[in-house]
């Protein structure tokens, strides 16, 4: 569907670019008979691609050969079409004026409006000292553990035999073998085992209520006792801690102005298009289209 949709994209796109703008002298691209496609021209239509596909552009040559070869084929195709005369199909024509319509109303209202919109470094400083709640850390502990997994179902003598083997890593792990290499031979935790049982940094409430509270109680460079789970069995060594803090302007200052940026535009373009609609008296009746009489 995405790969359609690319196509049909990069075919409506086409339909704004005439014979004549293909005279800069660039590298070509490509050929359709006499007529020479420069990267000018590749480039051209590419811009219009949102930033995030045109990045994606930028660092997968294979995906912009593939744009190229879509871009090429819907004008040998459009070509192909107009010598049969479908540009002249009524029906045809129809959907083409919508999709040029649609393509012109976004291209002025990105233009007009959203480009315009600025958001300056006064504005930045005064949000942040008046929301800094909004960038405020929360509390984190660096930890690595070692679970011996017991279910919760499991009978009384299954639940001992896992915490005496677990009472034999703790006995280890207190005569000075490391706790990184016991996790990594030992421990039924899959996502963590390879990595010698990092869990890496993470805020109070992340993980379930006994865990948490046992992390959160001891200074980096410590190593809890048996700690139980509905998973089982845990030993818990934190390595580091993180208090809480205000994140600093100079750190979300670039954060901060992407996202005061697109509320402003979103708000510049709604003030804009109702103000549009009002002014050229326009009324829309919904009910005719789904049917559901208010």
């Amino acid at each position: 569907m995405r790969k359609c949709l690319w196509i049909l994209g990069s075919f409506f796109l086409m339909m704004f670019i005439q014979a004549n703008v293909f005279a800069q002298d660039n590298a070509v691209v490509a050929k359709i008979g006499e007529r020479k496609i420069t990267l000018a021209d590749f480039k051209r239509v590419t811009d219009y691609f949102d930033a995030e596909r045109q990045k994606m552009l930028e660092t997968n040559p294979q995906l912009k050969e593939t744009v190229l070869r879509q871009f090429i084929q819907s004008m040998v195709i459009s070509d192909l079409a107009k010598q049969k005369g479908f540009d002249r199909v009524p029906e045809i024509k129809e959907q083409l004026q919508f999709f040029s319509d649609n393509f012109l109303a976004n291209e002025y209202l990105k233009r007009e409006i959203a480009q315009k919109v600025t958001v300056s470094d006064d504005e930045l400083k005064s949000y942040y000292e008046s929301h800094k709640d909004e960038f405020k850390t929360q509390d984190m502990v660096k930890a690595r553990h070692i679970l011996v997994r017991v279910d919760n179902s499991a009978s009384d003598d299954e639940k001992k035999k896992a915490k005496e083997k677990t009472e034999l890593y703790l006995k280890k792990i207190k005569d000075g073998e490391d706790f990184a290499k016991l996790a990594s031979d030992f421990s039924d935790d899959p996502g963590s085992k390879a990595k010698g049982g990092d869990l890496g940094f993470f805020p109070r409430g992340r993980m379930v209520k006994p865990f948490d509270d046992a992390a959160f109680s001891l200074k980096p460079g410590e190593t809890s006792g048996i700690v139980e789970t509905q998973f089982g069995f845990h030993i818990i060594k934190v390595e580091d801690r993180k208090d809480s803090s205000v994140e600093s302007f100079d750190v979300v200052k670039e954060r901060l102005k992407q996202k005061l940026s697109q509320d402003r535009t979103r708000k510049e373009l709604t003030d804009f298009i109702d103000k549009a609609m009002k002014d050229s008296k326009t009324e829309i009746y919904p009910d005719v289209v789904t049917g559901d009489k208010k």
